[in-house]
């Protein structure tokens, strides 16, 4: 079973880097690519991701708010 792995940026450039670095990995790993903290938390009740990666300065959530409202 595919780990899921859940990257969280709101500079759309740093997700599409990410996601063409890691293309290799995509038989491994199942990744998602979302530009805010809201949108996370939106998506992580129906989709459970077993890793987060998340920017630590986003507008509209400071670097404690999305790992605190995920736990």
């Amino acid at each position: 079973m595919k780990k899921r792995i859940l990257f969280v940026d709101d500079e759309v450039n740093m997700l599409q880097g990410l996601r063409r670095m890691l293309n290799a990995m995509r038989h491994e790993w199942d990744m998602v690519f979302v530009e805010s903290g809201q949108e996370a938390l939106g998506l992580l009740p129906q989709a459970p991701s077993d890793v987060i990666v998340s920017d630590m300065r986003m507008p509209g959530m400071d670097r404690t708010q999305l790992p605190t409202q995920v736990m």
